[in-house]
């Protein structure tokens, strides 16, 4: 194999595996980006609040209107009772249950109002509380694949990189230099190949001395253009 050969081979190998070092680099962010289910949970959470806070508006209410009963059903057992013979007070305690009527006549009304609105916070609460379940069984099921994913990722780029090491240690010292010392400047493409006349990567057609000496073999023969190392294949 000439070095040409096994150095755009290493090439091949090295674009793997930074595909899939990228790869593993992008699942990492998935898995650490739990925007979604935070901004889920946060809205049930919200939701939650509301309901609870409109439950306790419903009971003070219905405990408020209990009072007022009481009262009414006090004042009306006193007024009937016989036991007031005076006629002031008599009229005082007529005009009191007909004002604690009234009063629970509103406080009805209000209950009712209340009740409706925390009937129509509980439905939204119960839907948001459904949604985030169901953000966090989707991102513990898209985890559990990104993970897996990325197991199968890293063990492939570990397999890899044991070829590159054993690839390299069988090129030419002086021929991997001038590859490493390339490959930042091109991209990680440093070996470009030769189709018909011209350089894959810059399209560049080459004149027939530089075409000659690839065709022969005759080591390293460089692009005109880009400075890319040639191979036919």
């Amino acid at each position: 194999m000439s070095d040409v050969v096994a150095l755009y081979r290493l090439q091949e190998l090295e674009l793997d595996i930074i595909e899939r070092a990228k790869r593993i680099k992008a699942i990492n962010a998935q898995l650490d980006d739990d925007e979604a289910l935070r901004e889920s949970a946060a809205e049930n959470e919200a939701a939650q609040e509301s309901y609870q806070a409109a439950e306790a508006r419903v009971r003070d209410m219905e405990l408020e209107i209990a009072s007022s009963v009481e009262k009414r059903q006090n004042a009306e057992t006193r007024l009937y009772s016989g036991e007031v013979t005076n006629p002031k007070e008599l009229q005082d305690m007529q005009l009191e249950v007909e004002s604690l009527t009234r009063r629970k006549s509103v406080l009805d009304d209000e209950l009712q109002k209340l009740s409706s609105e925390r009937d129509e916070l509980r439905d939204k609460a119960e839907e948001t509380e459904a949604r985030c379940n169901e953000a966090r069984e989707l991102h513990e099921r898209e985890s559990k694949e990104l993970l897996k994913e990325k197991e199968t990722l890293t063990e492939s780029v570990n397999q890899k990189l044991a070829r590159r090491k054993k690839s390299v240690a069988a090129i030419p010292e002086e021929s991997f230099k001038t590859y490493n010392r390339m490959r930042v400047a091109k991209s990680n493409r440093p070996v470009a190949v030769l189709r018909e006349k011209a350089c894959t990567i810059c399209g560049i057609e080459q004149n027939s001395i530089v075409i000659t000496a690839i065709n022969r073999g005759e080591g390293m023969v460089n692009c005109q253009n880009c400075g890319r190392i040639l191979i036919r294949l």
